[in-house]
């Protein structure tokens, strides 16, 4: 009997708006992740994709991001970013894992806003980030997401970024939205 209870217990609370439910998350739409990094005298390095996926297993949703698909809209520097600082052939993506108990999902019209603990993958290494996000739910399945978590180069073993005397400092913004629908 006890273990009814808790099984429905558990039921309950996942089905609670306010508390990632069991139900699948999918990616739908278009979804965009860019990156600003700051330099001297107000130089800003902006790259973006739109390459961006989502796994979800139940327990933990899963993004990933093709890094060779990174586009700061200047060939040689994206080969720069690509080959000497991000070096896409030997760490091809990078990969942030959230628990779902970290999220607040939105019931139907609601929005919910919040930080997640994480843990981010880039450059063969991983470590805990914080994620702010905002997640806007429509009167259907679907949610807009957008999200922002600052990373430093410094703590994955990336080189920071410097070309002609133009250094970019190790922190590094990083903004994402996206749509998600819940099956």
């Amino acid at each position: 009997m006890s273990a009814l209870l808790v099984v429905l217990s558990l039921g309950l609370l996942l089905g609670t708006p306010g508390v990632a439910s069991a139900a699948g998350f999918t990616l739908q739409g278009e979804s965009r992740v860019s990156f600003t990094g700051k330099g001297p005298a107000g130089f800003k390095l902006v790259g973006a994709t739109e390459k961006l996926s989502l796994e979800d297993d139940g327990q933990s949703l899963t993004f990933t991001v093709p890094l060779d698909s990174l586009d700061t809209g200047i060939e040689l520097r994206n080969r720069h970013m690509k080959e000497k600082y991000l070096e896409t052939a030997r760490f091809p993506q990078a990969v942030l894992v959230v628990k779902r108990g970290e999220l607040l999902v939105p019931a139907k019209g609601e929005t919910k806003s919040g930080q997640a603990k994480g843990l981010l993958t880039l450059h063969g290494e991983t470590r805990e980030v914080v994620v702010q996000y905002r997640a806007e739910r429509a009167a259907t399945q679907t949610t807009k997401v957008t999200s922002q978590v600052k990373v430093n180069f410094k703590d994955f073993g990336v080189a920071v970024p410097s070309y002609m005397g133009i250094t970019v400092k190790p922190d590094i913004d990083v903004d994402v939205a996206f749509e998600i629908t819940q099956a």
